[in-house]
């Protein structure tokens, strides 16, 4: 099956248990749609919906680098590649294009850079407060994203989640509606109830006539 992706490339001396605790990786990829696609020791692959996920996963896990080394110089060695284009999603594989130039843009990464590809700097445009460095003579290399991560997070807490936490917040409405048409039905469904008996008076006065 083919669907156009954002693809993450995330590259780190380790993916040590350490390090993937120390990032919170697992959460943050979860919460931002993410899906794990491919993953070394040194590498992991992403895969998104939509370009502006991934973007913003990328900033968090640096942001998360940053703020969990110790020392005065703090320097992020994540480096992640982002692009968007066809991939082709196979019963346990995912290759196609988006892949490839993720792969490629990987190689001129430096430790905290994050490259986006030409099409997926497009569909970025005015979603998320970045500015762009070009690299090299053409667009078709890529860009590093210009950007401060608590500028960014601070634009997307105001907006819709990336990711739904699918808890009973979004379900409640439609259950508390369920709850009412059923009350509605037996209610309106239920027997007439019937008041308490009362003697037949009639009938007693006939019997003590006859």
């Amino acid at each position: 099956m083919q669907k156009i992706a954002a693809i993450l490339r995330l590259e780190c001396p380790s993916f040590d248990d350490p390090t993937i605790a120390r990032l919170e990786f697992d959460e943050t990829v979860h919460r931002n749609a993410g899906l794990v696609v491919g993953e070394t020791d040194t590498v992991r692959t992403i895969l998104f919906m939509r370009a502006k996920s991934a973007a913003v996963c990328a900033v968090e896990l640096r942001r998360q680098d940053k703020t969990s080394l110790s020392g005065p110089d703090r320097t992020s060695v994540l480096r992640s590649a982002i692009s968007l284009g066809p991939v082709l999603i196979g019963e346990a594989t995912v290759d196609g294009d988006a892949i490839e130039i993720a792969e490629n843009l990987a190689t001129i990464l430096e430790p905290g850079d994050i490259f986006v590809s030409g099409s997926c700097r497009n569909a970025l445009a005015d979603n998320l407060p970045v500015d762009y460095e070009q690299l090299r003579e053409k667009a078709s290399a890529g860009f590093r994203l210009v950007v401060d991560d608590n500028e960014v997070l601070s634009a997307i807490r105001h907006e819709n989640p990336v990711a739904p936490d699918w808890n009973w917040k979004i379900p409640l409405p439609v259950f508390s509606m369920l709850i009412l048409i059923v009350a509605g039905w037996f209610w309106f469904n239920m027997p007439d109830s019937q008041g308490p008996s009362t003697p037949n008076i009639q009938s007693e006065n006939q019997g003590v006539t006859r």
